[in-house]
């Protein structure tokens, strides 16, 4: 069962999108809106990041786009070519509590687990009429009492940048950081990029990756 924070987000958004105008024949009224694009600054940007894991998120954690090595690190048993297509498009906070290759992909799932909730949270109480944000918030409330626990403690907070040990099927464990930036031209979304420390064994996994990756 979602939790009561969680059923409070989901009926506000729900009351948010039934008392806003009706939509006309040509469309216009209540919407969820066109899918979320890249500029193609941030295209240039992930470009120019080729030799790191990268990803760009939506508000919502949906995978706008990723490089190989990303799709490499994090999502490997997964279509790549998934978020050219947005009905398709992976999502991250769903695939870290309902996915079990994501889910062990983490050593310390729970400090990813918050980190993640922590940000939805943050752009919920900037969006608190976001019909498409409380839909995910409601369904990982019904599928996961996980999330719907994290989701009702306030002490959760937005993680920017946070280091993780990762246990990857091909290349092992290997201590990462992740950081994001966020894009000049799309305040909403998110650039994830993972580091590791130069001439570590980690870094050489990494390297390792890149040669599998390039197959």
């Amino acid at each position: 069962m979602p939790s009561a924070s969680a059923a409070a987000y989901v009926t506000r958004a729900a009351c948010s999108r039934e008392n806003a105008p009706r939509p006309g024949p040509r469309g216009g009224g209540c919407s969820a809106g066109p899918p979320e694009r890249l500029d193609h600054l941030t295209r240039d940007l992930m470009r120019s990041l080729e030799s790191v894991p990268a990803l760009v998120l939506g508000r919502r954690t949906d995978v706008l786009a990723w490089n190989a090595l990303g799709h490499a690190l994090l999502a490997g048993h997964l279509d790549r070519t998934a978020p050219e297509r947005p009905a398709d498009r992976p999502n991250l906070a769903r695939m870290l509590f309902l996915d079990p290759h994501t889910r062990d992909l983490y050593a310390d799932w729970p400090r990813k687990a918050r980190a993640v909730v922590g940000n939805l949270r943050q752009v919920a109480g900037r969006h608190p009429d976001d019909a498409l944000l409380a839909s995910l918030v409601g369904e990982l409330s019904m599928k996961s009492p996980e999330f719907a626990a994290l989701w009702s403690d306030h002490r959760v907070k937005p993680c920017e940048a946070d280091e993780y040990e990762l246990r990857h099927p091909l290349v092992g464990t290997l201590a990462v950081a992740q950081q994001i930036l966020v894009p000049a031209r799309a305040p909403e979304q998110s650039v994830v990029i993972v580091t590791t420390t130069d001439g570590s064994g980690a870094a050489n996994a990494i390297k390792l990756l890149a040669m599998r990756a390039r197959d």
